[in-house]
């Protein structure tokens, strides 16, 4: 390594770096125009057959002909391999309708590509197996595009070697600097520059960040301090931060609480929601299964709310569901009884304990008391088989012994169905699961 070598100047190497990245580039440039070449060469493949079988179907007709009047199987095998190499395919086979097999392969091992199969009026099946379109084959069959990425690629690989090189030996000081800054101590700033060789040859670059760091080590102490006065502050700061995150986190708490309590009750009635009627569902199921207990499930609908609605308005609406919500919380108070709104019109009641019958009377009575409201309803249908006031169906069913159910699903759906065909037998009516 000579002092000449040292010398160089770091724009020089720079420079050496953007010509091997212009290389680069170029050599980018020829591989995206190869892809491209590829594309349009797969197109062109798949052009190609779609074509042959209306260019050779009357020549492959008259060669089958031939054949068969002159026993001439050459004739047919000659214009396969006419097609096979005319067009640069792998495969030509032709299946003849009296079952006779022709094929020409070619003696190319490139791997298979598109394929396809067109039959032939009269004359049989012919399959077409083509060549990979992939830059492999562009390049061997494009000796030109070939020979210039080689030549791009070495460019590049030199271009970029040379620049190595130059950085190599420019660096070298710089690594010496990087050794002493790993051994600085802030505090205690060096007094000399200990990483530069007495009287060796520096580049330019290399002098002009000597005084840098001697501007450095002059100016560190007041820095250091005003930086120890800014970290002070910003552990005040923190501090506060810290409390004001405290109340927030208090804050949250509350909220997180009154989101819980959202999550289980229904928004408009403040009694339970779907998901917390689900919940239980299942819990009280496998508890009657496992203990051969009983529990009975009612669904319960407003009948003709829909017309009520668009007659009185929705606020009116919601005021039947809310007091159908608190009539139903009155009647069933148990601990362990479960009253749920399902959605739009429809509540559930899950009694544990309780059978069919039991369940039936609770039920009875709890319908005649919402009759005995008496909430005029004003828009009932001609069809409706009740008075005019707000009337309430009911589906039964019950998990006992002697009758169980399968599956918490099967128990819901029971009393759906008893649910739908006390409305199909003129709703304001109880109906229970057979």
């Amino acid at each position: 390594m000579t002092h000449k070598a040292i010398s160089i100047s770091v724009g020089a190497r720079s420079m050496l770096a953007l010509f091997a990245f212009g290389l680069l580039l170029v050599a980018l440039s020829s591989a995206w125009q190869l892809r491209e070449d590829t594309h349009r060469r797969a197109a062109q493949v798949e052009a190609d057959l779609n074509t042959i079988p209306l260019l050779y179907a009357g020549p492959l007709a008259y060669s089958l002909q031939q054949e068969r009047l002159q026993q001439r199987p050459e004739a047919v095998s000659g214009l396969l391999h006419h097609i096979l190499t005319r067009h640069h395919l792998r495969s030509v086979e032709l299946q003849t309708g009296a079952g006779e097999q022709f094929r020409a392969l070619s003696d190319d091992d490139a791997e298979p590509g598109q394929s396809a199969r067109f039959s032939l009026a009269g004359s049989g099946e012919l399959r077409l197996q083509a060549v990979a379109a992939t830059m492999a084959d562009t390049l061997r069959r494009d000796p030109l595009l070939r020979t210039t990425l080689i030549h791009l690629l070495a460019a590049t690989i030199l271009g970029l070697g040379a620049a190595l090189l130059i950085d190599r030996l420019l660096l070298r000081h710089l690594q010496r600097l990087s050794e002493q800054a790993r051994r600085f101590d802030p505090t205690l700033p060096p007094q000399s520059l200990s990483w530069v060789d007495a009287g060796e040859p520096r580049p330019r670059e290399v002098l002009q960040l000597e005084q840098a760091i001697d501007h450095v080590r002059t100016s560190l102490g007041d820095e250091l301090h005003r930086e120890q006065s800014r970290g002070r502050e910003l552990r005040e700061e923190i501090a506060r931060q810290h409390r004001a995150l405290q109340q927030a986190e208090r804050s949250l708490e509350a909220k997180r609480r009154e989101l819980a309590s959202m999550e289980r009750n229904d928004a408009l009635t403040g009694i339970a929601n779907r998901r917390e009627f689900d919940q239980a569902l299942r819990r009280e199921f496998k508890r009657a299964q496992r203990d051969q207990g009983r529990l009975a499930l009612a669904i319960i609908d407003v009948d003709h709310l829909k017309p009520f609605n668009e007659q009185h308005g929705r606020a009116a609406g919601d005021e039947v569901l809310r007091r159908l919500a608190r009539l139903l919380a009155e009647h069933f108070q148990r601990d362990t009884d479960v009253v749920a709104r399902l959605g739009g019109e429809e509540f559930a009641v899950l009694l544990p304990g309780f059978d069919a019958e039991s369940a039936q009377g609770l039920l009875e009575v709890l319908r005649d008391t919402w009759r005995a409201l008496g909430l005029p309803h004003g828009a009932l249908p001609d069809e409706a088989l009740t008075d005019d006031i707000v009337t309430i169906s009911a589906g039964l069913a019950a998990y006992q012994p002697g009758h169980p159910y399968l599956s918490p699903q099967a128990l819901m759906q029971a009393a759906d169905e008893a649910l739908y065909l006390a409305k199909h037998m003129g709703r304001d009516r109880l109906c229970l699961a057979s």
